[in-house]
């Protein structure tokens, strides 16, 4: 199983911040399957002379309730049917329960008809194991379009055949609070020279216990127990497919993270994160956090401040890099793909395709996975998101440095290969311990590299 994982981008790069839907389906008894399956072949074949190629044809999209009825949702049936006449229907299924196999994936192994899915890359590689994932090269072939020109070689392949196309990217930043740094007389840290050794000199700077203030605030989420590595290239897949986390890297990270809060005390420790006392999105709710290095999706949440009332300005810029690397960023991708399932795939095709280059136009706060010009990258950021944060002062050169710097490369926030959730869970389980006092460091990493290769041993076999 060969998948694509890495972003890099030339002069015409393009980035998202934050929103991926949760999807969830159930479909209809055989015999209306084949009754919609007929209507939509002659629906289409009347539409053939219409300005609207698929005018008239009923296609379904898998969503959660709360997605099927937002206003975003609600805004891209319309644009989906104004520019192809296809009307969508949604199939409802709540989202699956911690432990539970992704609900739209139950549906469409029983055969159900849905025709359009959205999921991130790693998602999609479960879904493709499962052989319920349609290619899209015939599809895009057929309608002349190339999806690698369109989005910069971010499709979703597996074994060298295209299975989704890229709506939008969640790219990971520094967002800092501009109060916090006025009242201890630091500079505001700039984007040139970002690297993890200054942030943490900056953090120190801005931490004050007296006042319960801390200069930094790095969860526990798995990506950061492995971010020095996936920042410097280093793989978690040794060229014959075992485990490489025996790699010194990977305990330098481990090493470097849990002393942050333990030993720096710049952020609070790794038994107080535990305990509940700080919630993950401090930095938004209580104001005593000077910076936080989380994904896009915060940037939409602080333009919100109806939602989220603050009395501080906020800033952004790219995130931190490893010394001696050069500057990246690690990202998630949104991406539509059409089920085997689907009863009319070329009408499917043109749906995914609808919106996969528009999502963005429709604002909510983010920038495309789609290729922009430099040129049009710039107008995006002035007239879409600049005014979202008139309140922070924030400009369009930062905008630009934090999601279009074409200098910059973009790695998957995800260990992605064979067994990657499970040894995710892994990091998780064994770096608490660790964290928390409970198992040394060589322990720690010694249990990472034999439980993930025995994960990996387990899946190959299967």
């Amino acid at each position: 199983m060969k998948m694509k994982n890495g972003l890099k981008r030339g002069a015409a790069l393009s980035l998202t911040a934050a929103m991926v839907f949760s999807l969830a389906a159930c479909g209809d008894a055989k015999d209306d399957g084949k009754k919609e399956e007929t209507e939509k072949t002659a629906n289409s074949a009347d539409a053939k002379d219409s300005d609207k190629p698929y005018a008239g044809v009923k296609l379904k999209w898998a969503l959660t309730d709360n997605a099927a009825t937002g206003a975003e949702t609600k805004e891209m049936v319309e644009l989906i049917k104004e520019q192809t006449g296809i009307e969508i229907e949604f199939s409802i299924v709540p989202t699956a329960k911690a432990g539970e196999m992704d609900k739209v994936l139950v549906s469409l192994m029983a055969g159900d008809n849905i025709d359009i899915i959205g999921r991130t890359p790693l998602q999609l590689e479960e879904f493709n194991n499962a052989g319920v994932l349609e290619p899209l090269d015939e599809l895009a072939k057929a309608d002349g379009y190339d999806m690698e020109t369109v989005y910069g070689g971010q499709t979703v392949k597996f074994d060298d055949k295209t299975y989704a196309m890229p709506a939008e990217t969640d790219i990971w930043l520094t967002y800092y609070n501009k109060k916090i740094f006025d009242d201890a007389g630091v500079p505001y840290p700039e984007a040139e020279g970002w690297t993890w050794e200054k942030y943490v000199e900056t953090a120190e700077k801005l931490t004050d216990a007296d006042k319960g203030i801390y200069g930094s605030f790095l969860g526990d989420d798995p990506a950061l127990e492995y971010v020095l590595a996936s920042q410097s290239g280093i793989s978690a897949y040794k060229e014959d497919g075992t485990a490489n986390f025996d790699d010194p890297i990977y305990r330098e990270n481990m090493e470097w993270l849990y002393s942050l809060g333990n030993d720096l005390k710049i952020q609070p420790s790794s038994i107080d994160l535990a305990s509940g006392t700080h919630p993950y999105n401090e930095f938004l709710v209580n104001g005593n956090i000077g910076m936080w290095v989380c994904g896009g999706w915060v940037a939409s949440t602080l333009s919100d401040q109806e939602k989220y009332p603050r009395d501080w300005q906020a800033g952004i810029l790219p995130m931190p890099y490893p010394e001696g690397q050069k500057p990246s960023s690690l990202s998630i991708t949104s991406c539509y793909a059409i089920p085997t399932t689907s009863s009319n795939k070329e009408a499917a095709f043109a749906a995914i395709k609808c919106i996969c280059e528009n999502k963005y136009t429709l604002g909510y706060g983010r920038v495309p996975a789609k290729v922009l010009t430099t040129e049009e990258a710039r107008k995006y950021a002035e007239d879409s998101l600049v005014p979202s944060f008139k309140n922070d002062g924030i400009t369009v050169e930062e905008i630009m440095t934090g999601w279009f710097d074409s200098d910059r490369d973009y790695v998957s926030e995800k260990i992605m290969g064979t067994a990657d959730t499970v040894i995710g869970t892994i990091f998780t389980e064994e770096g608490a311990l660790y964290g928390q006092g409970q198992q040394s460091l060589d322990d720690t990493m010694k249990k990472i590299q034999e439980r993930a290769n025995k994960a990996i041993e387990e899946a190959t076999a299967k």
